[in-house]
C-alpha cells in the first residue's frame, strides 16, 4: 500500500477529459490522480488484468482501481479494501420510464415510475450509476443479468446531502451470492453529474468515500471551456456543490 494513499477508505477521483478518447481519457486521469497523491504523473500506469479489470501500477499490488469515462468527465476510484466499482454519468434527457421497464427490475421500474416527471431522468441515472458501479465491483459489468441486480431506492427524493459519505450495505436476495459483502455508495459531486461507488468484501461496509474533483490543468476542460473559477486552476479538493463537466454514455435503448 502506497503511504500516499489513505487506507480502509475508498478515494475517487473526478476530472473534466477531451471527449470520448480513451487514450485521452485515461491520460487525464492519470495526471489528476497523480496530482491528488502529490506524485509525478509518469510514476502511475494503467493496465488491465488477465480477466480484463483495470491495473494501477505505482501503488502497490494491493490497490484495486476501477474506472469510468464517457464524454467530457472521468472517474478513478482506488482503494485497498477489496475490488470496486465506480461509475459517474451527466444527467440528460432519456426515455427513463420505458428503459427501466424493459431493463430494470419490477420494482425499481415501480420506484422510477413514482417519481415526478421533471426528476425521473435524475432518477434514473442513480440507479443505472450504482448496477454499473456494482456490476464493476462483482466483476461481471452489466453481463449475466446485470442489470437486473437491484440498487438502493430512496425513501426520499432527492436523497439528503451528506457531508461524509460511508459504503452502505446492500440486502442479499435468495439466489444472489454476488451480493454477499456488496456495500454502495452515492457522493455529491455537483448538480451536474451523479456518481455511484460499490465496493465487495468484509472490509467494505462503513467504508468512508473521499471524492477528489480536479480541474484540468490550467482550468480548462476538454472542451476550452473553463473548468472552474479563479484560484482552482491545478488544484483538486474535495467534492463540494461543484458541478463537473457534461458526460455521455451510450445506453440500451
Amino acid at each position: 500500500m502506497s503511504p500516499r494513499l489513505a487506507s480502509r477508505r475508498i478515494t475517487v477521483v473526478v476530472t473534466p477529459t477531451p471527449g470520448l478518447d480513451d487514450a485521452a481519457s485515461r491520460t487525464a486521469l492519470l495526471t489528476a490522480t497523480a496530482r491528488v497523491l502529490g506524485m509525478a504523473p509518469d510514476g502511475l500506469r494503467l493496465g488491465h488484468e488477465p480477466g480484463g479489470r483495470p491495473l494501477l501500477t505505482g501503488l502497490g499490488d494491493d490497490v484495486r482501481v476501477s474506472l469510468s469515462h464517457g464524454r467530457g468527465v472521468a472517474a478513478l476510484a482506488l482503494t485497498d479494501l477489496g475490488p470496486v466499482g465506480v461509475d459517474v454519468e451527466v444527467p440528460r434527457p432519456v426515455a427513463a420510464q420505458r428503459l427501466a421497464d424493459r431493463w430494470f427490475g419490477g420494482a425499481e421500474a415501480d420506484w422510477l415510475r413514482s417519481r415526478p416527471g421533471h426528476a425521473r431522468d435524475l432518477a434514473f441515472f442513480w440507479l443505472w450509476t450504482h448496477k454499473e458501479a456494482m456490476g464493476k465491483a462483482c466483476g461481471t459489468g452489466l453481463a449475466r443479468g446485470g442489470l437486473e441486480r437491484p440498487g438502493p431506492l430512496p425513501r426520499h427524493w432527492p436523497p439528503p446531502y451528506a457531508p461524509v459519505h460511508r459504503l452502505r450495505p446492500l440486502s442479499r436476495p435468495a439466489g444472489r451470492p454476488d451480493r454477499a459483502g456488496l456495500a454502495v455508495a452515492a457522493p455529491l459531486v455537483g448538480p451536474g453529474a451523479v456518481l455511484a461507488v460499490a465496493a465487495l468484501g468484509p472490509r467494505a461496509c462503513g467504508a468512508p468515500v473521499d471524492v477528489r474533483l480536479c480541474p484540468a490543468p490550467h482550468g480548462r476542460s476538454g472542451s476550452g471551456r473553463p473548468a472552474g473559477g479563479a484560484g482552482t486552476e491545478d488544484a483538486c479538493h474535495a467534492a463540494s456543490a461543484r458541478a463537473t463537466h457534461p458526460s455521455r454514455r451510450e445506453l440500451p435503448t
